[in-house]
């Protein structure tokens, strides 16, 4: 498969891209609260810019989170309508290892290692590590979670790249942050890298049914309290 739609809304980025063979195509827009606004203009216009139909394509790729509750739903909701329309395949791809993949380019070397943070809320952190694979593509080294952020310090052995906005947002991982090869406080999911890292995935298995595109939130009770009951 070399043609892909791919979608993120699990952040504060409304983030479409189109992959055709080699080339990409990206609309990627900060813009807290607008994705329900900016996602269906942006696939549409992509596909105009390609000159190809939806129908033709031969999957959608999506970033299934974890992230933003709300905008995660609004996404993969599009996602799966669109899909089931078409009917395409859908492939999933963690949000968070779309951020570990930027910040492993970005850094070109230092460690193979990538330490995620994220703003969860409710003063958590969703919290993943990832290893880059002899594709260049970045591998899970364990499982995703959510909690308090110096949760994941006793982890976080050097040299290590650390990504995502949990660095900056909490003072329990600025030392951790400052320790790393390099640090990207900044980085988001983009969608030209999640139609990447699709692609990678396709290798070892199949796309699935639109029925199966369904949102990883990690926290079980996202309108919960940590330590609520």
């Amino acid at each position: 498969m070399t043609s892909l739609l791919a979608v993120d809304t699990s952040s504060e980025a409304c983030s479409v891209a189109l992959r055709l063979g080699d080339d990409v195509r990206e609309r990627h827009e900060h813009a807290p609260l607008r994705h329900a606004e900016l996602l269906l203009p942006a696939i549409r216009g992509l596909l105009a810019e390609g000159g190809v139909s939806l129908s033709s394509l031969d999957a959608i790729a999506f970033g299934r989170g974890p992230g933003s509750f709300t905008s995660l739903r609004i996404g993969i909701g599009v996602v799966q309508g669109l899909a089931w329309a078409a009917g395409l395949p859908v492939v999933p791809v963690s949000s968070l290892a779309a951020v570990a993949q930027m910040a492993a380019e970005r850094a070109g070397g230092g460690s193979d290692r990538i330490q995620v943070a994220v703003d969860a809320r409710m003063q958590e952190v969703f919290s993943a590590a990832f290893v880059v694979g002899r594709d260049g593509l970045v591998k899970p080294a364990g499982e995703e979670r959510v909690g308090p952020p110096e949760a994941i310090l006793d982890a976080m052995d050097p040299p290590y790249i650390a990504a995502g906005n949990g660095f900056a947002c909490f003072d329990e991982l600025h030392a951790a942050g400052q320790a790393a090869v390099a640090c990207f406080p900044e980085l988001l999911p983009h969608a030209a890298i999640v139609a990447r890292l699709a692609l990678g995935w396709l290798q070892e298995n199949e796309p699935l049914s639109a029925a199966r595109a369904q949102p990883v939130y990690v926290r079980n009770k996202v309108a919960d309290k940590p330590g609520g009951s």
